[in-house]
């Protein structure tokens, strides 16, 4: 009898350790969901409804939308220090500046050209303008910069490209890397010089574009010919080229470099590719036309916007699966994001 009442006390001991072990990894798995990908909100321009969407990252929830007007430009960017926010006014020509904190209008700087790409360099001190559209005209083909201490235009340079559209940059803001997209080429600009040191070919109508952590390699999605272009920075040259789906518009880097995210417009979908292996390994259907994708600082979760749809996708990225979806305004594009602290 007393072997008995001791094997049942042994049980009972066995259960309760096993629900606080449940409750503890429950609340581990809350307490990383909640803080790898916290205190980061998204800044989203809806191009055809002249607003720009705010995401809190953390409680994944629209909380504001500010008013720009008509229209605003696909490009969108906000100093590191998350102090300043810069959009567009598409063909206008206007760049606005806002202050984040108050969302009150600063400046505007009329750059007398097509506002289409906006991005600022990882030091915060340039904003990069491209003029492009889908259009072959010496107007669309202009790159302009802008200091941000002074919020003013300090040099335009008419590109040897035809319609620059989207800028990405080297971590250390020694590089901009630009496509344009009516040119089938990427080209290289040395930041510091603002010269133009290289072209590289690359697939039919080049888009967004991104480099690896270590800035060696450039990936550059190919609407047109639904690839993605791999580009050796130092030689300048197209190393490989990988088939991804048709309509292939937005790239994303993994942190750890070894995969690439991209949108295809044209299938409606989300491909992942592993880039050891240089193929696509999962493929992820999705609302509306996926435009553009960015994955959220040191977090686990894959941001995509579409067209026609107006939502935001939020996707894990260890597991593929989509976790939420998020009303936007009209015609989303790209996605910027800071860091409240």
């Amino acid at each position: 009898m007393i072997g008995s009442e001791q094997t049942m006390k042994n049980k009972k001991v066995g259960v309760f350790i096993i629900f606080i072990a449940i409750i503890g990894i429950a609340i581990g798995i809350n307490y990383t969901k909640n803080n790898l990908n916290s205190n980061f909100i998204a800044y989203i321009p809806n191009a055809a409804d002249g607003t720009i969407s705010v995401i809190d990252v953390k409680r994944s929830e629209l909380v504001d939308n500010i008013k720009v007007g008509e229209r605003v430009s696909d490009g969108i960017g906000t100093t590191p220090d998350g102090k300043k926010l810069y959009t567009g006014g598409a063909e206008d020509g206007k760049v606005f500046v806002y202050d984040i904190k108050t969302k009150n209008l600063i400046k505007t700087i009329d750059t007398g050209k097509n506002v289409h790409g906006i991005d600022i360099t990882p030091d915060g001190k340039y904003v990069y303008i491209a003029s492009g559209a889908l259009q072959v005209d010496d107007e669309f083909d202009y790159i302009q910069i802008i200091d941000t201490k002074k919020d003013e235009i300090i040099k335009t340079i008419k590109s040897n490209g035809k319609s620059p559209a989207h800028i990405d940059f080297s971590k250390d803001s020694k590089f901009a890397f630009i496509s344009n997209v009516m040119s089938n080429n990427v080209s290289i600009m040395d930041v510091e010089k603002s010269e133009i040191v290289g072209n590289v070919k690359v697939g039919l109508m080049p888009n967004e574009l991104e480099p690896s952590p270590d800035d060696k390699i450039l990936y550059v999605a190919n609407v047109q010919d639904g690839s993605l272009s791999i580009v050796d920075v130092e030689k300048k040259k197209e190393i490989d080229r990988i088939e991804v789906s048709p309509g292939t518009h937005g790239v994303a880097v993994s942190n750890d470099g070894k995969y690439i995210w991209t949108t295809n417009r044209f299938s409606k979908s989300v491909t992942v590719i592993d880039i050891d292996e240089k193929k696509v390994i999962k493929t992820i259907t999705i609302k509306g036309e996926p435009n553009h994708v960015s994955i959220v600082p040191k977090g686990r979760y894959a941001y995509v916007t579409s067209l026609k749809s107006n939502n935001l996708t939020v996707i894990d990225i260890n597991t593929y699966e989509i976790i939420d979806e998020i009303k936007l305004g009209k015609d989303p594009h790209e996605i910027d994001f800071i860091n409240i602290k």
